[in-house]
């Protein structure tokens, strides 16, 4: 493996898939992060809001559509989201007193982000810590020697241990302390910009079409986003409306920030928040592509605004009427019926789909005695987002490995390396799964 074998994305997703799968399964890191990042949640909830209205947000939160499907893949908006809500946490416990035990927490959020968004945590760091000293040096009139008595010395203690284990982990995996894997990846691989201002990168020899078609597929995104200035314009709108729709719970948030004006002007600090988010938001959409997850450091934020809403809501009067305590409860009573109706969405049968196919090969062969090899064919037109070939973190112990078919003579000499193994050959593009015995094995 050149320069290892590790995947390209920093470790903390890659930590939690690991205790996951020495639990039974890699999903149970995914649900364990998840509720890790609900729990806390609940605490940043605390610092800005009474705790049964913290509570009543961790349930949304916990019953919120975008945190069930994170909790069904592996792109890893748990991790981000629980890292989120500690930095948030204690942002707003500091803005009323600083503490060393809540800069600790912030340091501990700014390691994770590190370790999972770099690019997000960065931007989302620098936000949170520039509105914090601006607060208290404006508020608070508090002194330089003070914030870095509170502040600077307990986070930097944090962030120091987190340097050196980011260090380490890129001395390992790519040789130098200071070169990130996802930097090697992208110099090995990549010729679309990571950000849409960005200039393409000559393209390399691959030696997958697959690999090829992939980054192809990319780059032509990238180029259709920047034909034009109207097609940039079309395109920043379209990032944002994904995070919007995600976010806002087809609509339903909308009418939860209905109260938002009134909340901020009871709560100044609820100021920093909206800023927070919106400035971070702008520089989200500077990405050549926005998945929701991207957004998980920063949501916290958007929840606490959607929160302190619905509280101001919560007090509407016409009259002796409660009118928005009725809102609120029969919102409420919405997000429940809506969460039901996603998991039911969720969970339809989608047996005829690739990866399932894949899935129910895997377990095929893994009830067989002995180990296996799986040649994978593509056929001419394969779509490279629907990849077979990925295998476990350690391939020589593995029961079943893939590799994509390279012609015969090439296979040939991955046949000879694991002859210990059955060979076989899969048709990855027929309707039906094809196993069969590879030639001449």
């Amino acid at each position: 493996m050149q320069p290892t074998y590790t995947a390209k994305y920093p470790p903390a997703q890659g930590l939690a898939l690991a205790v996951g799968e020495r639990l039974g399964r890699p999903i149970f890191g995914v649900w364990i992060t998840l509720a890790l990042a609900c729990a806390a949640m609940c605490w940043m909830f605390q610092a800005w809001m009474p705790r049964r209205w913290a509570l009543a947000g961790g349930i949304m939160v916990a019953l919120h559509p975008q945190i069930m499907e994170w909790s069904q893949n592996y792109w890893g908006g748990g991790v981000a989201l629980f890292a989120g809500a500690l930095v948030i946490g204690g942002f707003r416990r500091m803005l009323d007193e600083p503490r060393a035990g809540d800069a600790a927490w912030m340091g501990l959020g700014f390691g994770i982000l590190a370790n999972c968004r770099p690019y997000e945590g960065c931007v989302f760091g620098l936000l949170v810590m520039a509105a914090l000293l601006i607060w208290l040096i404006r508020r608070r009139r508090m002194k330089w020697e003070a914030l870095i008595r509170r502040i600077g010395l307990p986070m930097a203690g944090v962030l120091l241990l987190f340097a050196v284990e980011i260090g380490y982990y890129n001395w390992r995996v790519t040789g130098s302390a200071l070169v990130m894997p996802y930097v090697v990846h992208e110099r090995l691989y990549g010729i679309a910009p990571l950000f849409i201002l960005g200039s393409p990168r000559p393209e390399p020899t691959y030696r997958h079409l697959a690999i090829q078609r992939l980054q192809e597929e990319y780059l032509a995104y990238y180029r259709a986003q920047r034909a034009s200035p109207g097609a940039l314009v079309k395109s920043t709108f379209l990032k944002a409306g994904l995070l919007a729709e995600e976010f806002l719970w087809s609509g339903l948030m909308v009418i939860a920030l209905l109260g938002l004006p009134w909340a901020l002007a009871r709560d100044r600090r609820l100021w920093l928040a909206l800023w927070i988010v919106v400035f971070f938001v702008v520089c989200e959409l500077f990405c050549t592509w926005v998945f929701t997850h991207y957004a998980a450091p920063a949501a916290g934020l958007f929840f606490v605004m959607v929160l302190l809403s619905m509280r101001a809501v919560h007090t509407w009067r016409v009259g002796a009427r409660r009118i928005g305590r009725n809102l609120t409860r029969a919102l409420a009573i919405l997000f429940v019926i809506s969460f039901f109706h996603v998991g039911a969405k969720m969970a339809a049968d989608r047996q005829g789909q690739w990866y399932y196919r894949r899935q129910a090969l895997l377990d095929q062969l893994r009830a067989k005695p002995g180990k296996s090899l799986v040649i994978v064919e593509y056929g001419p037109d394969h779509n490279p987002n629907r990849e077979w070939v990925y295998n476990e973190a350690d391939i020589p112990d593995a029961k079943v490995i893939f590799a994509r078919d390279v012609g015969p003579a090439k296979n040939r000499e991955l046949l000879d390396y694991y002859r210990d193994r059955k060979a076989w050959v899969v048709h990855a593009d027929a309707p039906e799964n094809q196993l069969e015995p590879y030639p001449g094995s």
